[in-house]
C-alpha cells in the first residue's frame, strides 16, 4: 500500500506509514481535504509526520508485541479492505 503522506510503499500487515508513521486508513479518508487545507494557509500540500509521533507509535508497538497481543484488530483489517476498495460485509 502506497502512503498517501510520503509515497512510501508500506507492507499489507502495517497500520501506519513505516517511514512516516502516518495512520495511513486516517490519512485515505482525509488526504484531499487536508492538502486543500495546508495549500490555503500556504504549507505544502504533504504534512510532515512530527517525531515525537513517530516514537510513540514505536514504543506502543513494542509494548504490544513485548505483552504478546496482536497489532492488527479487527477494526484494522475492516479498514485495510475499505482502502483496497474490497466489501466489508458479512457474509
Amino acid at each position: 500500500m502506497s502512503c498517501l503522506q510520503c509515497g512510501a510503499e508500506t507492507p499489507e500487515n502495517e497500520w501506519s506509514c513505516v517511514p512516516c508513521r502516518v495512520n495511513l486508513y486516517w490519512t485515505h479518508q482525509h488526504d484531499a481535504e487536508l492538502a486543500r487545507i495546508r495549500e490555503q494557509q500556504g504549507l505544502d500540500a504533504r504534512a510532515n509526520t512530527p517525531p515525537f509521533l513517530v516514537n510513540s507509535h514505536q514504543r506502543e508497538m513494542g509494548d504490544r508485541a513485548r505483552r504478546g497481543r496482536p497489532v492488527e484488530s479487527k477494526v484494522r483489517s475492516i479498514a485495510r479492505r475499505i482502502m483496497r476498495g474490497e466489501s466489508t460485509e458479512q457474509p
